[in-house]
């Protein structure tokens, strides 16, 4: 591997040199990535270059057009072989085009509610140029540091997901390949009696794609450029907004150890009690001290403000796709499962990584999500702790301000319905197995 490939994949360190965000190694990965489905906030062009902005324009059109009718295509054509087929297939082969249906759905909600939205590019493009932890890393050692920490993790994050997409939508379609390879329908010879080819997607279409290994070959390559196009869609749109909310978490640790070392005063005042020689020592800011205390108490107020001004855009925006993927999870967790419970060689082959990799990213995103609760819950108590009892009467009201904005926990909700997180994920767990024994006891 030559050295410039191995530093760019495995050098988790952020580079000095960087002058923008979208120049660190997992951002231009996530960059071609979303570029595909077309989710990648575009450069800003100059207004008034109007042949750029048309040319711009026509081409996003182009490709938010040929995705929308690619989703179609795929959802019309399961759906009319389901309606051709049904009467002839068995339950387990049946759950396997529902789960194919179902997974259209989820990519018709991320077109729909992204690629479609300004919204969506507009809390894109905040993230990149103002919210990154970037630009945050000069004001404190403590923001470098965990500059840095959040820097790696999501290096190796987009790095490891980015493998588990590949390795899942290559196992999904290696699959049948191999089935047919087994079964001789590779053989010169051609198919025998009634055999047909194995598919990673049934779609009907207007010629014999089972049946024709002409057919066939030009079939499984389009397969292969749906379930890679598929893989994208949930996939990268879950790594970036992981990426957020680590960013996120970050900016909330910060804020965190900016209260825990909010600097005391600087002087101790005394006095001696009345008919008492025991002398009691007490602290109070000086007036310069309390300008200081009251510029500090304002930053943070305003840094707290700001993030949760954002995380309730990125509910907004991320909210109906987030709905929509707590539903599919619903829905496909208990027909996986089943897939499974055939315990055949090729039924472990097909589902069980597909299966894997599915609630994973349940358990992933639901945890990722529950740090900014647990986090945010945190800042109640480091508000409380402020020597509020050293300032004056302006500087303690504006502390009792903050500590009645910090009093609930921060959570990103699905459409305003659910808190997106551990609570909402051990329910959706819990209701697939019951689900599954159903549908296992039929």
């Amino acid at each position: 591997m030559p050295s410039g490939l191995r530093e760019f994949f495995f050098n988790s360190e952020p580079q000095d040199d960087i002058t923008s965000p979208a120049d660190y190694a997992y951002l231009i990965m996530l960059r071609h990535l979303l570029s595909v489905i077309s989710s990648w906030p575009l450069k800003i062009l100059d207004p008034l270059d109007k042949a750029a902005l048309r040319r711009r324009k026509i081409w996003v059109l182009i490709q938010r057009s040929f995705h929308m009718g690619l989703a179609i295509v795929v959802s019309l054509g399961c759906i009319m072989y389901i309606l051709l087929h049904k009467k002839s297939m068995t339950f387990f082969e049946l759950g396997h085009l529902y789960i194919s249906q179902l997974m259209s759905c989820v990519v018709f909600s991320r077109l729909i509610t992204l690629c479609f939205s300004n919204e969506y590019f507009a809390v894109a493009r905040t993230f990149l140029e103002k919210i990154h932890l970037f630009f945050y890393r000069n004001r404190s050692e403590y923001s470098m540091k965990t500059h840095k920490q959040v820097h790696r993790i999501c290096h190796f994050f987009t790095i490891c997901l980015t493998c588990q997409m590949f390795a899942g939508l290559s196992l999904f379609n290696l699959t049948p390949m191999y089935n047919n390879y087994s079964a001789g329908n590779y053989a010169k010879e051609g198919l025998k009696g009634n055999d047909t080819f194995e598919h990673a997607l049934y779609i009907s279409y207007p010629f014999n794609a089972s049946g024709d290994l002409k057919w066939y070959i030009l079939v499984n390559f389009f397969h292969w450029i749906i379930s890679y196009i598929w893989s994208t869609w949930f996939c990268m749109h879950d790594c970036f907004l992981s990426l957020i909310v680590f960013h996120v978490w970050g900016h909330f640790k910060i804020i965190l150890h900016n209260l825990d070392t909010f600097p005391r005063p600087t002087t101790k005042s005394s006095f001696v009690l009345e008919n008492s020689n025991e002398t009691l020592y007490y602290e109070m800011y000086t007036p310069e001290e309390q300008k200081r205390v009251s510029l500090l108490l304002q930053q943070q107020i305003e840094y707290h403000r700001e993030i949760v001004d954002f995380i309730n855009k990125i509910s907004d925006v991320f909210g109906p796709m987030l709905f929509a993927y707590y539903g599919f999870h619903q829905a496909s967790g208990c027909l996986l499962l089943l897939e499974c419970s055939q315990m055949t060689a090729v039924a472990l082959t097909r589902y069980l990584p597909l299966t894997i990799i599915l609630f994973q990213q349940l358990i992933q995103l639901s945890v990722i999500f529950e740090l900014i609760g647990s986090v945010s819950d945190r800042l109640k108590f480091a508000v409380y702790g402020l020597p509020w009892e050293c300032m004056d009467t302006k500087n303690r009201k504006t502390v009792a301000f903050f500590l009645m904005n910090v009093q609930n926990p921060i959570h990103v909700k699905a459409m305003g319905l659910a808190n997106v997180g551990i609570t909402s994920m051990t329910t959706i767990l819990k209701t697939s197995m019951t689900y599954f024994t159903f549908l296992k006891s039929m």
